[in-house]
């Protein structure tokens, strides 16, 4: 069997790493040398260090080499009523990591494999290509349906290191910023709305919060979907698949999850969802783990926390029913403690959705009106 891979970024080497796990597959991976590497830091959910220690026994002494540290959860500053931190569960842990860096340590593994192959290419139709099987993390291969957030758009900075393992939130006048702790660095980005808000603006509000900077990136981020995924010979994952903002870091723990929906397809597992059912549930979960965020606003009393609510409302109103029953048990305190640590909820555990609830101040009867839409 043969599995080709469409893109060399993160999400890809993802891929790569997965099915060289748990496959005896020839696996071909090709990345586009014309698109230039992912520079920002990013963070991972739980998904990401226990996928390195799996395919290449990542250990605490690799960290160096992916530049990265620890995440043990996310501090919230200036969102709901309280400031409030989402802990991850004793003894577990995320990263902080150098997307760059990652990017080498996985194409380094993989080549010494030798079953791994990396080509350069550009690929106009994922289709044409020969093989049993294809995993698109090109995002460009799809048409894209886009989906109204509250933000569209980023600054970047880079900082010098500071001593932390929690990823920072801070609620901004017209977005938040996220606070990402590096070996070498620290990035900052503001997450901001361009209706909201025009560039100098957000930059000069982001030196605000961390000081003058010589140099900063600008990147747009409109979010979007790529249609409905059946399942099938190809899958899409990555930016390919969607892309969302970067709040909770959803989009690796996504990506891990399409690649073992594919391993169970196309390995004949038999499922009693169809497989887009279950992607469209994922999706709606992932933009509800996001937006319950802006529910009940910040301590900024400004028009794009005005917007940010209703659209936040409006998204918490397209969960699935089965998930909402889930969801009501966990804002009474009923569910059961045995699944509270299973990430069932758009990468989330019941533990984390108790802390963010709690933290935001959303109740039994928020979730009542989202049933009752």
């Amino acid at each position: 069997m043969k599995l080709t891979i469409v893109g060399r970024g993160t999400a890809g080497l993802m891929g790569a790493a997965h099915f060289w796990k748990w496959t005896d597959w020839e696996i071909e991976v090709i990345g586009d040398p014309t698109i230039p590497p992912v520079t920002v830091g990013e963070g991972s959910q739980m998904a990401l260090p226990i996928l390195l220690n799996e395919a290449f026994m990542f250990r605490y002494e690799d960290l160096p080499e992916i530049g990265a540290v620890p995440k043990r959860g996310v501090d919230y500053r200036g969102w709901g009523k309280q400031d409030f931190i989402h802990d991850f569960p004793v003894g577990a842990y995320a990263l902080h990591f150098d997307a760059g860096k990652l990017r080498e340590y996985i194409t380094k593994k993989l080549l010494e494999t030798k079953r791994v192959r990396f080509t350069d290419g550009h690929v106009n139709n994922v289709e044409d290509l020969d093989a049993d099987f294809v995993l698109d993390c090109s995002g460009t291969n799809a048409e894209k349906e886009y989906v109204e957030e509250p933000v569209n758009a980023a600054v970047i900075v880079n900082k010098p290191p500071i001593d932390s393992e929690y990823t920072l939130a801070q609620a901004m006048r017209h977005g938040w910023t996220f606070g990402i702790p590096l070996l070498e660095r620290t990035s900052y980005g503001y997450i901001y709305n361009t209706d909201y808000a025009t560039e100098e603006e957000a930059v000069n509000e982001l030196y605000e919060l961390v000081g003058e900077c010589d140099t900063y990136t600008h990147m747009k981020l409109d979010a979007y979907h790529t249609g409905i995924q059946k399942g099938g010979r190809v899958f899409r994952s990555g930016n390919a698949s969607h892309l969302l903002e970067p709040l909770e870091a959803t989009a690796l723990e996504t990506a891990n999850w399409i690649n073992r929906e594919a391993w169970d397809y196309w390995n004949k597992i038999f499922k009693t969802t169809p497989f887009n059912i279950e992607y469209e549930n994922a999706l709606q979960r992932v933009e509800a783990i996001i937006n319950l965020h802006y529910l009940k606003g910040s301590v900024h009393k400004t028009p794009f926390w005005k917007n940010a609510k209703r659209i936040a409302t409006e998204t918490m109103k397209t969960i699935d029913e089965e998930s909402l029953i889930k969801l009501l048990a966990v804002a009474k305190n009923e569910e059961n403690t045995s699944s509270d640590l299973h990430p069932w909820f758009g990468g989330w555990t019941n533990i984390s959705l108790k802390q963010n609830f709690q933290g935001l101040g959303i109740k039994q009867k928020d979730v009542k009106e989202w049933m009752a839409a």
